[in-house]
């Protein structure tokens, strides 16, 4: 998916492309973690994925605690550009729109923290 998003981008730019044999447009060590995850059973492939979303968890918690940041606001906001590097402004402001409206910014920092707390003694 990576490789034909880069493709269209280039051609959409005018920019002739060739490609020999098998090429990875993305990551370092892309093809090899996507080989070993292709290789699992399709069990295992969902406790690996569990596994790390856990892990995205307790360090979104940890970058938090290191940021300095006081606003409970803002401490959302970095979580979420964090989880999501590729998002617009307008997708970040959306999200942030759309947890605010179901809570205040201080319980989903607490649940996060909470979390994070139980992922963090299992690890």
């Amino acid at each position: 998916m990576f490789e034909r998003d880069v493709i269209t981008r280039l051609e959409a730019a005018g920019i002739e492309y060739f490609v020999t044999g098998s090429v990875a447009l993305g990551e370092p060590g892309q093809a090899e973690v996507e080989a070993a995850v292709a290789a699992m059973f399709p069990a295992d492939r969902m406790a690996h994925f569990w596994r790390m979303q856990e892990i995205a968890v307790a360090r979104s918690w940890a970058l938090v605690e290191r940021s300095g940041l006081v606003d409970p606001r803002a401490r959302v906001e970095l979580v979420i550009r964090s989880r999501f590097p590729e998002w617009s402004d307008a997708e970040v402001e959306r999200l942030l729109h759309a947890i605010s409206k179901r809570e205040s910014y201080d319980v989903w920092l607490d649940r996060l923290h909470i979390k994070a707390d139980q992922i963090a003694s299992r690890l």
